[in-house]
């Protein structure tokens, strides 16, 4: 039996993972933003608050098998230097930015009962919010790409740049055509 192809299936089963935790986050914050009453909100971010609770065992599965695939084949190559480095941003990022703006919401919604105030619709919208999880999930699928070209250091560094940079310009496109058509 080969370990390594089975490490390696259970490598991609923990990015699949990963992204479908970004997603469901993605579409919980998006419905929650559209929703007119707080138990709404509160129901739609109890989905964002599950795709949390799978997104960090997901990255425990795509490190602890990565490592180990990194052990037995001897691979040290600079793109996954990269893909480790990015995925230390996007645990960073997370812990940063988007915990404590979602902390801010769910302050927010204790003190709420009816119909959705103009404050926690702004929480919603935060642009700050909004560009966080747009540049995860840039990361995400640029350490894919990582994973995929196996690039030099150079090649790594600008890869994972392009990544960020786009999900930056995505964010701050949505943003130029205002929270009604993002949430849309």
């Amino acid at each position: 039996m080969n370990y390594y192809l089975i490490a390696k299936f259970i490598h991609i089963v923990g990015a699949l993972g990963l992204f479908m935790a970004l997603g469901v986050e993605w579409l919980s914050l998006r419905h929650a933003g559209k929703a007119t009453t707080s138990v709404q909100v509160r129901e739609r971010l109890g989905i964002f608050r599950n795709a949390q609770r799978a997104g960090m065992p997901s990255m425990l599965v795509v490190l602890i098998s990565g490592f180990y695939m990194m052990a037995t084949a001897r691979i040290g190559s600079a793109w996954i230097v990269v893909a480790f480095g990015a995925l230390i941003l996007l645990v960073l990022l997370g812990l940063m930015f988007t915990g404590p703006r979602m902390g801010a919401i769910r302050k927010a919604l204790t003190m709420e009962n009816g119909p959705v105030s103009l404050s926690l619709r702004s929480l919603l919208h935060d642009s700050r919010l909004w560009l966080t999880l747009h540049v995860r999930a840039s990361i995400v699928l640029g350490i894919v790409f990582l994973m995929t070209v196996k690039p030099d250091l150079p090649g790594s560094l600008i890869s994972m740049g392009v990544a960020i940079i786009l999900g930056m310009a995505l964010s701050l496109s949505m943003k130029s055509r205002g929270p009604e058509k993002i949430q849309a």
